[in-house]
C-alpha cells in the first residue's frame, strides 16, 4: 500500500476534535510506542533508513516506509508492515544483522475513520505536542486522488495547508536531542 499523508502541528486539540466530529466519529484511542532501528553506524547523523517496531498493547508491528514523492505538502510513501508474534527472537535477529536502536517515540492517538483506508489521527507525541495526521492508504494509480481528498479534509477542518509539516516525528525528535 501507498501511504499518502499530511501532518500539521496544532495548538488546540479540543477545538479541532469538535470540527473532526462534524465529519466523522472516533474509532479508537491507543498508546503507540515506537522503537526505531537503523544499520547506520554514525550515531551523530540522522539515519537515511530505519525500520520501526511498534508496540500497541501486547502486539508488535514491524514497519518500513520508502518515500516516493512530496507534492503540495503531502507525502506518498511505499509502506511495508507486518506483525511479529515472537518479538524477542525478531529483535535478536535484527541485532545479529547489525541493526541498532536509535530512537524511541511515544504517542497517544485518537483515530477517526472517514472511510475505508482514509482516516484522521489526532496525536499527542511525547516531547513534541499535538498534531493532526490525515492519511489515505492507496494504490499507486490513485495517489493524486488521495492528495486531493486530503486537501479537501484540511479545508473542511479550517486548517491552513501552509502549516503542513514536512518533517516526520523522528526528525522532529532528533532535532530536539542535544
Amino acid at each position: 500500500m501507498i501511504e499518502v499523508e499530511a501532518k500539521i502541528k496544532i495548538e488546540n486539540p479540543d477545538k479541532l476534535r469538535k470540527k473532526i466530529s462534524e465529519i466523522t466519529k472516533i474509532k479508537k484511542e491507543e498508546v503507540k510506542i515506537d522503537y526505531y532501528y537503523t544499520l547506520e553506524k554514525n550515531k551523530s547523523k540522522y539515519p537515511k533508513k530505519s525500520l520501526r517496531v511498534r508496540k500497541i498493547n501486547h502486539s508488535y508491528q514491524i514497519n518500513f516506509k520508502q518515500k516516493l514523492s512530496y507534492i503540495k505538502g503531502i507525502y506518498a510513501k511505499d509502506e511495508r508492515e507486518f506483525e511479529v508474534t515472537d518479538i524477542k527472537n525478531f529483535l535478536n535477529l535484527i541485532k545479529d544483522f547489525g541493526f541498532r536502536l536509535w530512537l524511541i517515540k511515544e504517542k497517544y492517538s485518537e483515530s477517526y475513520e472517514i472511510k475505508k483506508n482514509f482516516h484522521i489521527e489526532l496525536n499527542n507525541v511525547k516531547s513534541l505536542g499535538w498534531f493532526i495526521e490525515i492519511e489515505y492508504l492507496s494504490d499507486k494509480k490513485n495517489i493524486e486522488k488521495a492528495r486531493k481528498e486530503i486537501l479537501e479534509v484540511i479545508k473542511k477542518l479550517s486548517l491552513q495547508k501552509e502549516k503542513i509539516i514536512r518533517e516526520g516525528y523522528t526528525k522532529l525528535l532528533w532535532n530536539k536531542t542535544p
